[in-house]
């Protein structure tokens, strides 16, 4: 969660904002790439908790 506080913070972006699609896109990216990390790295037990289930490769 402290890396999509800190991305928001962060001036820096790949795409900035200004190109409004691509900007926000950019964004969105980011942030579910995170969430995806995070759902990887939850420990086992919030993991059947909440039914979260990993994606196969």
């Amino acid at each position: 969660m402290g890396l999509v506080v800190f991305y928001i913070w962060l001036p820096l972006d790949v795409i900035p904002d200004v190109f409004l699609l691509l900007g926000i896109v950019d964004d969105l990216a980011v942030f579910t790439f995170i969430l995806q990390l995070m759902v990887k790295m939850a420990p086992l037990e919030l993991q059947k908790k909440y039914e979260l289930k990993k994606l196969q490769k």
